[in-house]
């Protein structure tokens, strides 16, 4: 009989999710923008009474609104030479100059370095991570980044002619990305995180067997080292991924961050419950917005059905999003911890 520790603390009860190893309760992480916290600055008590199990999310007095950063409204530009142009103060804007949209730019173009970069925050967080999970965030895109600096139409011309200098940039994102991972690594994290949104409403953006080939062996390469170091890999992809998920998760990703109704949560459940472990994401689009407390309660629970009954296998995470009515935001709050504790009763 498996032995439940009903004292464990935020970095024991992840990693007992992650590995399938009995945590006392389904371990939480918050996810929110600033502008929810303009429209709900209750939002904070919230967080407060159901405090996160990883590092770097406590949140104090003083520091409940900040729109700074990617979240400032205006236009500023990235290390990439990427210009982010912000309507709406505390929602993260959009590229809007591509620095490559030309081939003709390579020529003159400064590739950054990460060694270059600021990881202050990365570092505040990994010395003040007490006994909560340390997971570290580089900004560490691939696809993504190769849109931001080409543009959407011209990445997907790319991808269908693939000339040589579409294989150049793809090499120098990855290389990047290696460093910062290395850097990152340094920091002793329990995990790190990376990202690409790959999937649209209904189906993956390019052709799964393309993906495999021409980007599958760039993920693998920069998952190796995260699972060398011995630390977990977390991964977030939006849309309809379910092609792709089972390949990410050979390739060593061991938490995905992937939508769990786009994507059936029944298909999930029957390919991956289990296998992998899901932050959740719940349904922002219309459950959360449109559904009354009820509702929301029944996600909750439906999620947790899914792919929290195996002794793991779920963090739970609700992205609260100012669109939500506040009933809901809390509701889906309570769900998770009136039912994740285990062994799970639903």
């Amino acid at each position: 009989m498996i032995q439940i520790n009903a004292a464990m603390s935020g970095k024991e009860r992840v990693t007992a999710a992650i590995n399938f190893a009995g945590p006392d309760r389904v371990p939480h992480k918050h996810c929110f923008l600033p502008a929810t916290v303009k429209r709900y600055p209750e939002l904070i008590s919230l967080l407060r009474k159901y405090p996160s199990d990883f590092a770097g999310e406590e949140y104090r007095e003083g520091l409940a609104y900040d729109p700074s950063g990617w979240y400032r409204p205006g236009r500023w530009t990235d290390c990439w030479g990427c210009v982010w142009t912000n309507l709406i103060e505390g929602i993260m804007g959009q590229v809007t100059v591509h620095p490559l949209d030309d081939y003709k730019k390579l020529k003159n173009y400064r590739w950054p370095r990460a060694a270059e970069a600021n990881i202050s925050a990365a570092e505040n967080i990994s010395n003040n991570c007490g006994d909560k999970y340390l997971l570290l965030d580089g900004g560490m895109t691939f696809f993504e980044r190769l849109v931001d600096l080409r543009g959407f139409e011209n990445a997907m011309c790319d991808i269908a002619e693939r000339p040589p200098e579409f294989y150049e940039i793809c090499d120098q994102i990855v290389r990047y990305n290696l460093d910062m991972i290395d850097r990152l690594l340094a920091l002793e994290p329990d995990g790190i995180y990376l990202s690409d949104d790959w999937g649209s409403q209904i189906a993956l953006l390019i052709n799964p067997d393309a993906w495999r080939k021409l980007f599958l062996p760039y993920y693998t390469k920069m998952f190796a080292p995260v699972r060398r170091a011995g630390k977990h890999v977390f991964f977030h992809t939006d849309g309809y991924t379910i092609q792709i998920l089972p390949d990410l998760a050979n390739a060593g990703v061991q938490v995905f961050w992937a939508d769990l109704t786009v994507n059936p949560l029944g298909d999930i459940q029957k390919i991956l419950g289990g296998k992998v472990c899901f932050w959740g994401l719940t349904d922002v689009q219309f459950v959360m917005r449109q559904g009354n407390p009820a509702e929301v309660k029944k996600h909750g629970v439906d999620l947790l059905r899914a792919l929290a009954d195996y002794n793991g296998g779920f963090i739970a995470c609700s992205e609260a999003d100012p669109d939500q009515p506040w009933e809901n935001i809390k509701m889906i709050y309570e769900s998770f911890y009136q039912f994740g504790k285990y062994p799970l009763k639903l």
